[in-house]
């Protein structure tokens, strides 16, 4: 006979067998919960920060355009701030052609407000109804990187953001920028904005050819506005003297960018870097850029007037020659202690006739070297000239017949240049 289990040893075995029952798992028992492993490409939760783009690097020389160093230069990124360099190039284009002035007034709108309220903006503090100049707005816009300062210059130049935002991709298209297209005249992110380290360059180089003066909104270390005193965001103008722009950026999606230019003596850089997991990282990859190219290439002047010829005859007018000039200094770049030699062609492509208007187009001068181009710039006229009288004009027209005749006006003339080592 088996005798019966004592009461307190019964109820401690049932509650082990229930234990034993509630942790197994029940996974074919109906209603049993199971916990499902983590998919592979499951999104990610709510304020997570996803994956950065590969960090894009590009180092390049201003007057030649020559790309000394790369890395993924055509991966496009989300711009942030550097949209600003944009909104910069636009403005100065509008300054230039005389729709505006450094000291013409903007009445801040609502809307320029409100985008410099967006939590996590960057701005210059400004308020509605505000009258600011163009000047303040370029500091604000380069040195505090005031997203309602580029709102407030889009609103200017273009009429509206959405017509700026317009031709600020007109424009990018226009100087070969095929990696990007900007949404916003700011950089907060916006669905479909990208830009690439190659395209970033190009435009920084632009800017200082055609503006070389824009330096002067973003090389200051602070800027004021309203009462309040705001650092710039480059860090590399306190850090480095040779550094005297262009723009940072950054966004949680975008990583930290920079467009940084310095000059030594005729050398210009630029060098940009994308998508840098923190801020040391893009300075270190900035100024190591910077460094190298300054330590390995040097800027030469082209004695062009010694190669080819620097005038050009002109029939029919009341001068018999008008002199040529270069738009812009004619530069090879070359690396230190090295010695090369480069073709110098000069290609005339206005007819040799008056009138000539003073900075007229006349003709094209080449620099290549091992038969790459390496410089291009247009050949202007130096001074005006007026046509003669029916007589001159005819006797001009006889002359210029019988000189090509003898084949004394060639359309293309070539020479060789050796910098000295």
């Amino acid at each position: 006979m088996v005798r019966p289990m004592p009461r307190p040893a019964r109820r401690l075995a049932v509650l082990v067998l229930c234990a034993v029952v509630l942790l197994q798992p029940w996974a074919g028992v109906a209603g049993a919960r199971v916990e499902a492993a983590p998919r592979p490409h499951a999104p990610a939760a709510p304020g997570a920060r996803a994956a950065l783009p590969a960090a894009a690097g590009v180092l390049m020389e201003v007057s030649t355009g020559e790309v000394l160093e790369s890395t993924n230069p055509h991966v496009q990124h989300q711009p942030a701030s550097l949209d600003k360099l944009m909104t910069l190039y636009l403005t100065l284009q509008a300054m230039r052609a005389g729709r505006l002035t450094p000291d013409s007034n903007v009445t801040v709108s609502t809307e320029a407000w409100r985008i410099g309220r967006v939590p996590g903006s960057s701005r210059m503090f400004l308020n509605v109804g505000d009258t600011v100049t163009v000047r303040q707005l370029l500091e604000g816009l380069m040195v505090s990187s005031g997203n309602d300062a580029a709102e407030a210059l889009a609103e200017t130049v273009g009429g509206s953001a959405e017509r700026f935002v317009e031709e600020m991709n007109a424009t990018a298209a226009r100087l070969g920028m095929h990696d990007t297209h900007f949404v916003t005249p700011h950089g907060l992110p916006a669905p479909g904005e990208h830009v690439s380290a190659s395209d970033m360059a190009v435009l920084a180089r632009q800017i200082l050819l055609e503006f070389p003066e824009a330096t002067r909104y973003s090389s200051p270390q602070y800027e004021s506005y309203g009462g309040i005193r705001q650092a710039n965001w480059n860090n590399l103008v306190f850090r480095d003297p040779r550094v005297d722009g262009l723009k940072t950026g950054h966004t949680e999606e975008s990583g930290y960018s920079i467009v940084a230019t310095a000059r030594v003596g005729d050398l210009r850089l630029v060098a940009v870097v994308l998508g840098a997991p923190t801020v040391p990282r893009r300075t270190a990859l900035a100024e190591g850029m910077l460094t190298t190219g300054f330590a390995h290439y040097t800027v030469v002047a082209v004695p062009w007037q010694t190669v080819v010829p620097a005038s050009l005859r002109v029939y029919g007018g009341s001068l018999h020659a008008v002199p040529l000039q270069p738009a812009r200094p004619v530069t090879v770049l070359v690396p230190r202690g090295s010695r090369g030699e480069f073709e110098v062609t000069e290609q005339i492509t206005a007819r040799p006739f008056a009138p000539v208007e003073r900075g007229q187009q006349v003709g094209m001068l080449t620099l290549r070297r091992n038969g790459q181009v390496v410089q291009s710039v247009p050949l202007l006229a130096a001074s005006a000239v007026e046509r003669t009288g029916l007589l001159g004009r005819l006797w001009g027209a006889i002359s210029y017949a019988a000189a090509s005749l003898l084949h004394r006006h060639p359309v293309t003339s070539r020479g060789t240049y050796s910098p000295p080592s």
